[in-house]
């Protein structure tokens, strides 16, 4: 009898030993590399909130000379003018958060930025899933991504709003803000552009580059009140701020909005500015 009571003592004791073992363990393994595609979501995702570009603190414009890695040169640009290219996004994450960019900025996997190989630091982009027709703007800090055929790296946060964070790549195209100046001639072939038919015609009708569709939203406000007292208090620093009210099903929102912009530089000024007086959840939205 007492035999059996050791061998069952022994053997809640291992379990034990077991389960404690097993619940250490990460329920995902993460790649590692640098900026390689990730196509699993988190465990434990932080609680989805509309995602701001990063405050540009610690950063530095720049361009840059001529670089080589794993034997492949590439050419940064001089000028984001007119850049539109088509290819394959993948998206980085939780391995470098927090890490310095390319251009001294701090990677935030929650906020809107990309990586790419040649575009000026920082430049403001817009990138749209070809599959889906979503399109987002965000703010280019970083070099990457270093894969035979990946266009551009985005944010956890950037891949997320485009709906494509579980297949790990997407289906492309980013353009600049300024699309009225002739692109220049890059040091190598530019990639296929992908055919119109990819986009559906009435989302490319309504959110195309035409003039004044670009907005920089604070809020939006099922109460009319709260959107007026947010549009009083930063009425003397920009004068083009409005309310566009908009019907969601049986509710009206009420959106704080700045804007409309044509100038690439300065949505982003505005931006910063917003965030250096305590407005860090300011996001770009296209009209």
């Amino acid at each position: 009898m007492q035999s059996q009571l050791i061998i069952h003592l022994r053997w809640l004791l291992l379990s034990a030993l077991l389960l404690s073992a097993c619940s250490t363990q990460s329920p995902h393994r993460q790649p590692t590399g640098w900026h390689t595609p990730q196509a699993m979501e988190y465990a434990q995702p932080r609680q989805h909130t509309t995602a701001s570009m990063p405050s540009g603190h610690g950063g530095s414009h720049k361009t840059g000379k001529p670089y080589r890695v794993a034997g492949q040169w590439y050419y940064p640009l001089q000028s984001a003018s007119a850049y539109d290219e088509s290819g394959i996004a993948s998206w980085y994450g939780r391995d470098f958060h927090g890490r310095k960019t390319a251009n001294g900025e701090r990677y935030d996997m929650h906020a809107l930025s990309a990586a790419h190989k040649t575009l000026p630091l920082p430049t403001l982009v817009r990138v749209t899933n070809l599959d889906n027709g979503r399109s987002i703007i965000v703010r280019v800090n970083d070099r990457g991504p270093f894969v035979k055929g990946r266009l551009i790296d985005l944010s956890y946060a950037a891949a997320r709003e485009l709906g494509y964070t579980s297949q790990g790549t997407a289906r492309v195209r980013v353009q600049t803000l300024d699309q009225s100046v002739p692109a220049r001639a890059s040091a190598k072939p530019p990639l296929q552009k992908a055919p119109p038919s990819l986009v559906p015609a009435a989302w490319a009708a309504s959110h195309g580059p035409s003039k004044g569709s670009i907005f920089v939203q604070l809020g939006a406000f099922s109460s009319r009140v709260n959107a007026v007292q947010l549009r009083d208090r930063l009425s003397s620093s920009f004068s083009d701020i409005v309310i566009q009210p908009r019907q969601v099903a049986t509710e009206t929102l009420y959106r704080v909005r700045i804007g409309p912009f044509e100038d690439m530089q300065k949505i982003e000024q505005t931006v910063q500015q917003l965030q250096n007086i305590g407005y860090d959840n300011a996001v770009v939205v296209i009209e």
